[in-house]
């Protein structure tokens, strides 16, 4: 047993999460990158199983935790297309990403994924961020998901946003815990556990 929690360990020293990826870019363009630092023992980009969307963050696992520390020093902060890139240490504990995703909803309709930004970015690093619109006519439905990096990120965002009104805005905004999707959550752990479990070739 103290085996296996010492290498549950050792990965997460190796095993990093890249967020704020560009939506078009792929897992071999992601592992070049990331293998500039050192040898990788696998990569992935999460996306929808069904339509091969993007989440928007994937994992690097490295065979060493140096390259890994080094990866973060160099590559976090990155400019890609028109992303930067956000990579840190992935993180098992399911409590650490519990209650990190807002479902915001009484949103002014000419809103943009700018200013959704600027006004929920003061409270925390946005990991995801997602405004619904009409399927038919293409304009916001007033309605998004934002997913902080942490917990008390998102509740300070709830604290100071929730009944307020936006900036051209005539409603108070509804800000509240979202409920998981189950299919994102498993797309986040299945991610986790691949960073050690599945060594891909390039």
């Amino acid at each position: 047993m103290a085996e296996y929690q010492g290498k549950r360990e050792n990965d997460m020293k190796t095993n990093l999460i890249i967020n704020y990826l560009p939506q078009n870019m792929t897992e071999k363009e992601l592992y070049s990158m990331f293998v500039t630092i050192g040898p990788v023992e696998s990569c992935r980009v999460m996306k929808d199983f069904k339509t091969g969307y993007s989440y928007g963050f994937g994992f690097v696992n490295y065979a060493k935790a140096e390259d890994a520390s080094r990866a973060i020093g160099t590559l976090n902060g990155l400019q890609v297309q028109n992303k930067r890139l956000k990579v840190s240490f992935a993180r098992p504990s399911g409590e650490d990403i519990k209650e990190t995703n807002l479902y915001v909803t009484n949103l002014p309709r000419n809103i943009t994924e700018q200013y959704l930004e600027q006004l929920f970015g003061k409270y925390g690093t946005i990991v995801q961020k997602n405004l619904l619109k009409d399927k038919v006519t293409g304009m916001p439905r007033g309605v998004a998901f934002v997913r902080y990096d942490r917990r008390e990120e998102a509740q300070q965002a709830i604290n100071a946003l929730n009944g307020a009104i936006p900036e051209n805005g005539t409603e108070p905004l509804s800000v509240k815990i979202a409920e998981e999707h189950g299919k994102q959550k498993a797309a986040y752990y299945a991610g986790w556990q691949a960073g050690y479990n599945q060594s891909r070739e390039f």
